[in-house]
């Protein structure tokens, strides 16, 4: 498999855990739940690959990518701080565990 399409398919699948989580949070309007998400993953995604390249953390970039994605969870979904938080760490913890079984 070439390497843009590989990348494609672990943006996929981060896309796909993602949205999961947030339809599992947030009981309303599908649509807008897969759109949301696949806008923060358009945005945190390529920077958390980007700073990966440069830093080779893993915990350091998923750390700022769950941070990075509290806002704009909150602002997409319309939620309280709280409950965007919850989100965020929920959907970062389960697709860091997948990319720990697929690597």
């Amino acid at each position: 498999m070439n390497d843009y399409l590989f990348l494609f398919f672990l943006f996929c699948l981060n896309f796909v855990t993602e949205s999961l989580v947030y339809c599992l949070f947030v009981r309303k309007n599908v649509q807008n739940l897969l759109l949301s998400s696949l806008l923060i993953n358009a945005v945190t995604w390529p920077l958390a690959n980007f700073f990966y390249g440069i830093y080779g953390t893993f915990i350091v970039i998923e750390a700022f990518v769950f941070l990075a994605e509290i806002p704009l969870i909150k602002l997409l979904l319309r939620l309280e701080w709280r409950k965007a938080l919850v989100i965020s760490l929920t959907a970062n913890l389960t697709t860091a565990l997948l990319s720990f079984l697929i690597f």
